[in-house]
């Protein structure tokens, strides 16, 4: 098994700016590592990147773990609802589990569309990844 080649940051970069300009609901869209990194963000309102990254990362591992031990198969997405917004936060099929997407909405913000346009954004973000033959 190969290093996993890190995806194209421009691609990323584009997917994500296309992620917050579809919706005026959304209010920051971010690609972080498993490890709790920043990669790529793209934000309307003042975030923190690198506590947001390590709260995402933390909030996967955790999802992970409770699913595993309940025997309730793999994760999906996580789906975090307050008062005053929604967070959804996936992991990014090609990335070998390492590169997560975080997408931070209004309260008011319909949940299907977020998570439509959530799992668009994943789907050009693994597009980004060079294709498996030529990994390192």
């Amino acid at each position: 098994m190969g290093v996993i080649v890190p995806p194209n940051r421009g691609q990323c970069d584009a997917a994500l700016q296309h992620l917050v300009d579809s919706s005026d609901g959304i209010r920051a869209a971010m690609l972080a590592l498993r490890d709790g990194r920043p990669f790529v963000e793209r934000c309307r309102s003042q975030v923190d990147c690198g506590k947001f990254a390590a709260m995402v990362s933390s909030l996967v591992a955790l999802g992970q773990t409770a699913l595993r031990e309940l025997g309730a198969g793999g994760l999906d997405h996580v789906l975090v609802e307050g008062r005053e917004g929604k967070l959804v936060v996936s992991s990014i099929d090609g990335s070998g589990g390492l590169l997560l997407l975080a997408v931070l909405a209004e309260r008011d913000a319909r949940l299907g569309l977020v998570l439509g346009h959530a799992k668009t954004c994943a789907q050009a973000v693994s597009d980004a990844f060079p294709p498996a033959g030529r990994q390192a």
